[in-house]
């Protein structure tokens, strides 16, 4: 008798803390029917996705399913080192509270589009899924059974925030790279944190516009007073400025924007001609607002009817959800034409990458030269909204490189995202014990 109770334990156990185990703990989208995944705080759509621990501020997560088919999605969390990847050290057991896995039942239908599709969201934490620890997580989205092989994967972080940051950014010292590169200076006040050794048990990474491909991670402390950590390097914290992203709007599909050339409808759908564009490398540097890459869905077409003002569809809460509904379920999914006009580059490949692509360079995303056009033509299938992007070549290390085709200048304004880790001596994972968001101003 014992010995069965020890062993139903030991099962019982096992299914609590088992967590999937996957090719990439990396943000990415598996299925080519689902679209527009967004992750974020909830109600700021223009947000790194960072909860604090112990505080009510919570995470939102969006995305469409165009097969129609109504799948049943289920999600987990997987706590991560510094380095993004799994932490072995300790199960899900001991770092979510309530149960391992959950469901996502909230879905609307799209309303009177040509292209249909279901928008599944989900609010988190929640009384199924809720952290105990700090530090980098991804969330996994999968259909029942199936965590191995994920729909949706993630990245966000819990923060404690028990240090404070202090920031600057400037043109960087070295004078080869003084036009081109940014320059990160920056101090640390750990006075919350009992450290005995910092430079082995604290250290920071840095993110240019939420592109994990080229943070720069294990930052030690130049020099350390008392609790302060001072990180004024020269030459070292240096990224390449880029320039603004080339910014793309199609919130409207009656009426064209400065971006777009033309649009057609037919009946299976729409058809968003882009202007031809030329690459940035040798053009001055041009300020323009953008979102760092990011991209909003946002529908302009929708008309609000009159409602009577003595009647309950007058009350806040049924307007909201109306436009809700009018916003977010009739947004139309268009295909995108974009033209690089440029002579052909032999054995080069050309991508479109933004937060669109997560930051990859993607297949479907590829463009392809045609002489007819004398440039390079890419198709992408997009909802209604506001769009971030820029024309990439691979480099050396096979990531996104901007600057061959858009070129760099150190005024560019760019988001950066700092992170603080703490991991004491014996520690069994690493803390995330403080993050900044923070912009450049020159």
């Amino acid at each position: 008798m014992k010995l069965k109770l020890l062993l139903l334990s030991f099962f019982v156990y096992s299914g609590i803390s088992a967590q999937p185990v996957l090719r990439a703990y990396e943000d990415g989208v598996y299925r080519d029917y689902i679209k527009s995944v967004r992750l974020h705080v909830n109600g700021l759509a223009l947000t790194q996705p960072i909860a604090t621990l112990g505080s009510e501020n919570s995470l939102f997560l969006a995305f469409d399913e165009l097969d129609g088919q109504g799948t049943i999605y289920y999600y987990t969390v997987i706590h991560c080192d510094r380095y993004w990847r799994p932490t072995e050290t300790i199960s899900q057991f001991e770092y979510l509270r309530g149960y391992r896995e959950g469901e996502i039942r909230d879905y609307d239908i799209s309303s009177g589009t040509i292209q249909p599709y279901l928008q599944y969201y989900l609010t988190f934490p929640n009384e199924e899924v809720n952290w105990t620890v700090s530090g980098n997580y991804l969330l996994v989205v999968y259909e029942r059974g199936m965590e191995n092989d994920p729909i949706i994967t993630r990245r966000f972080m819990v923060t404690e925030d028990i240090i404070s940051f202090q920031t600057s950014v400037r043109r960087a010292t070295i004078v080869s790279l003084r036009n081109t590169h940014q320059e990160i200076d920056f101090g640390v006040q750990t006075e919350g944190l009992n450290m005995r050794n910092p430079r082995a048990e604290f250290t920071c990474t840095i993110v240019q516009n939420g592109r994990w491909a080229n943070r720069l991670e294990d930052i030690v402390p130049r020099t350390i007073t008392g609790t302060y950590l001072d990180y004024n390097y020269s030459g070292k914290i240096i990224f390449p400025a880029g320039k603004e992203f080339r910014n793309l709007d199609i919130s409207s599909m009656e009426f064209r924007s400065e971006d777009v050339l033309d649009i057609e409808e037919y009946v299976e759908g729409f058809s968003t001609i882009l202007f031809p564009r030329e690459p940035r490398d040798r053009l001055a540097y041009l300020w323009r607002r953008d979102l760092n890459g990011m991209f909003v869905p946002y529908n302009r077409d929708y008309m609000r009817k009159y409602i009577p003002p003595d009647s309950l569809a007058s009350t806040l809460n049924l307007v909201q959800r109306y436009n809700y509904r009018e916003q977010q379920l009739s947004m139309e999914y268009s295909e995108v034409i974009a033209t690089l006009t440029m002579p052909e580059m032999p054995g080069q490949d050309i991508y479109i990458v933004g937060g669109l692509t997560d930051w990859k360079m993607l297949p479907e995303y590829r463009m392809t030269y045609d002489d007819r056009v004398g440039g390079y033509i890419g198709r992408m299938y997009l909802k209604q909204g506001y769009y971030n992007y820029c024309y990439a070549v691979e480099d050396e290390f096979g990531r996104p490189d901007f600057s061959v085709l858009e070129g760099d200048w150190y005024e560019t304004e760019n988001a950066y995202l700092l992170l603080g880790y703490f991991r004491p001596l014996g520690g069994e994972y690493d803390r995330l014990v403080g993050a900044l968001s923070f912009g450049t101003y020159f």
